[in-house]
């Protein structure tokens, strides 16, 4: 059976755009649950949150695309799936997570200027993102009981904030064929502007070898984060993502840990 990648992430995480390179790139197809979503809602001439509502009542039309989504697991081809619920209903899926901070991605959904999909102002579009997050996070808990926002679900995160979409198509086609190799691969990708640093003091001594590994093309291995609440904070690896902010890289690597923040932080975004 060919190897799939089920695509989700935040609204106005930049599905669609990175999914169109990796098509390009990777010679797979295309097949997007977002598309359904907004054609059913226009049908009804509803907004895309009402919609979302609507469906916490009405759960057949969850059922429908999802056993549309079930049935692509027998599918030959290689296909790119854009759902938020391909990774639990498709089988053996690489499971890419699109991660994006609020404010950036109600901008982005103005932007996209999509029937149904966004307010006059800014901050009327982050209300209602945040209240569909809530709502499609309630619908999937209560009819399939998995939380969409648990990221430990996923092989892959990547913060799509800053970075361009060819350089988070980069992350992800390099990452699903290391996949490949070894199906228990997992890793997270976060821009140094969306990383919480607990305040602490560098220990500088450290600097100058990190820095040469980097330099060498390695990449460092120590950094732990948590996620709360749609933020990320550093757990371990202090001077190793120094290291990656001093390069001026555009992800540090890491992996997702069970645990809370524990002290005082700063987010790196509001230090620069």
């Amino acid at each position: 059976m060919q190897d799939k990648i089920s695509l989700a992430g935040d609204l106005g995480g930049g599905k669609s755009t990175v999914a169109n390179i990796l098509i390009d790139r990777l010679g797979a197809e295309y097949y997007s649950t977002g598309a359904i979503v907004r054609s059913i809602a226009e049908s009804r001439g509803m907004t895309v949150g009402e919609l979302n509502k609507y469906m916490e009542t009405h759960p057949e039309i969850d059922h429908e695309i999802d056993a549309g989504i079930a049935a692509l697991s027998e599918d030959e081809r290689f296909l790119i799936i854009d759902s938020r619920m391909a990774w639990h209903f498709t089988k053996g899926t690489f499971k890419v997570y699109l991660s994006c901070d609020i404010e950036t991605s109600a901008l982005r959904i103005m932007h996209a200027n999509r029937k149904g999909e966004h307010n006059s102002t800014l901050e009327e579009t982050i209300d209602c993102t945040r209240s569909r997050r809530e709502s499609e996070k309630k619908r999937y808990t209560e009819q399939y009981g998995v939380d969409i926002k648990d990221l430990s679900n996923y092989s892959l995160i990547v913060d799509t904030t800053v970075a361009t979409p060819e350089q988070i198509a980069d992350r992800i086609a390099e990452s699903f064929a290391l996949w490949q190799q070894d199906k228990s691969y997992t890793r997270v990708y976060l821009s140094p502007e969306r990383l919480h640093f607990p305040e602490r003091e560098l220990d500088g001594d450290m600097l100058s070898p990190l820095a040469s590994k980097l330099e060498g093309g390695a990449e460092l291995t120590d950094i732990t984060v948590c996620e709360r609440d749609g933020e990320f904070y550093l757990v371990d690896g202090f001077e190793s993502a120094m290291a990656y902010v001093f390069a001026f890289s555009t992800f540090i690597p890491a992996r997702l840990v069970k645990a809370e923040p524990d002290g005082e932080y700063v987010r790196m975004r509001n230090s620069l």
